[in-house]
């Protein structure tokens, strides 16, 4: 098992596995087409992480936007679960972001995804908010999650009153 960067992929079959595996892995099928992962993947905002064997068992994406970066999709073969490999992924993005001067990573999370929401919680993130119909097919409420990767210093805040 090893967890590779996106770039040991070509493009196009990077998306099929991915689009796969989220399909068989979230309750209601993938929330992204084998496009949307395409055009993602091609995104030079956008990371993913991915840990391997002899196919693709967990991977997580998220975009860097200046020093932000938002988890966009995440997801583990079902036979692979509850292995450690989620609390493993957001380790080692916690590692990027800390190399990259992130401030804080944020994400989404359905009301129901009670397993995902307790894998943030132990892995450091704080509910912070809750989108009302954000979800669809079906429709559901998100919570909105954010980890503080490292803290705000006095002088970084920027005065917008003057």
């Amino acid at each position: 098992m090893r967890l590779v960067n996106e770039c040991f992929f070509p493009a196009e079959k990077l998306a099929n596995c991915l689009f796969t595996l989220s399909r068989e892995s979230y309750t209601f099928g993938s929330p992204w087409t084998q496009e949307q992962f395409k055009a993602d993947i091609c995104n030079e905002q956008s990371g993913y992480l991915v840990l391997e064997d002899t196919e693709i068992l967990a991977y997580l994406c998220y975009h860097q936007f200046l020093d932000e970066m938002e988890i966009f999709n995440f997801a583990i073969a079902q036979k692979e679960q509850r292995k450690g490999y989620g609390h493993f992924l957001l380790e080692n993005l916690n590692q990027i972001a800390l190399t990259e001067q992130i401030k804080r990573i944020i994400l989404e999370v359905r009301m129901s995804n009670q397993a995902a929401q307790k894998l943030y919680l132990k892995n450091g993130f704080d509910v912070i908010n809750r989108r009302a119909d954000y979800y669809v097919k079906p429709t559901e409420d998100a919570l909105v999650m954010t980890k503080k990767v490292r803290p705000e210093k006095k002088n970084e805040r920027i005065d917008i009153r003057n």
